[in-house]
């Protein structure tokens, strides 16, 4: 006698296969130099057979527990997004308090953002956070002379003190150099063109009497500046510049009038 055992299948639903996430990449961007927020996402256009309605983003800023603003992004080549129909939904805003609530200002560390993309009566919803990169170094203040007076005898000089109060949000030794191009009235640049640098060294040089700095590292970037009689009457240009280690800058023009 043979025992044969069946076992037989009881008719059932099969599961679905889980749909994949429409959402293919995200994107944020600090361009400090503009003082804008950019976010990006790119997109499906069809999901569970529904076609593609809106785009937005939750921003929290630094913080998830703050109050989000919400904000729309656009595929049609305007507030930011660059190219229309790409499937890539963007937007540039002013990072202001005026326009929004979580405003970006000397921070480090992390931003957090909830994309929210919409298809018909049916809402993906992804939570992203990106980290702040490298912040610009900024001039706070320079104290430069308005004007000098011109020596009227060989070998003697007008001498006047130059300093930049600066700062950098990812801290003080961050900062590489800090230095002015002096420009003269007929066009040409004192130093045969090279940078005059200011220091925050807390040191004076041995050889040059113009370099010096009464504090290290306190952020104000000094040095003397001498007009001899040899420089030219009229109006001269100093643009500083401030320079950190990732390669970013920033820089400001100042002037004076060298008189008789």
């Amino acid at each position: 006698m043979i025992l044969g055992i069946f076992l037989l299948a009881c008719p059932g639903e099969t599961p679905e296969p889980e749909l994949e996430i429409p959402i293919l990449h995200t994107q944020f961007t600090f361009h400090q130099d503009v003082n804008k927020l950019y976010f990006g996402l790119e997109t499906e256009t069809v999901y569970n057979d529904q076609q593609l309605s809106s785009v937005s983003v939750l921003w929290f800023g630094t913080d998830q527990g703050n109050t989000p603003d919400s904000l729309t992004l656009v595929d049609d080549g305007s507030q930011g997004d660059i190219l229309s129909s790409d499937h890539i939904y963007a937007l540039k805003i002013e990072n202001d308090p005026g326009v929004i609530l979580n405003t970006l200002g000397n921070d480090s560390g992390n931003v957090y953002i909830r994309y929210i993309v919409t298809f018909g009566d049916e809402i993906v919803s992804e939570p992203d956070s990106f980290e702040i990169g490298n912040l610009i170094p900024k001039i706070l203040a320079v104290i430069f002379p308005d004007s000098m007076l011109h020596p009227t005898e060989a070998n003697y000089y007008a001498i006047d003190s130059i300093f930049v109060n600066v700062f950098d949000p990812n801290g003080i030794n961050d900062i590489r150099s800090c230095y002015l191009m002096f420009q003269k009235p007929d066009g040409s640049y004192a130093n045969n063109g090279e940078p005059i640098y200011l220091f925050d060294d807390g040191n004076k040089s041995e050889d040059n009497i113009s370099i010096w700095d009464r504090t290290a590292n306190d952020g104000v970037f000094s040095r003397l500046i001498t007009i001899g009689n040899e420089n030219p009457l009229g109006k001269y240009f100093a643009t500083f510049y401030l320079n950190d280690w990732a390669g970013s800058f920033t820089s400001e023009i100042d002037s004076l009038v060298v008189y008789e």
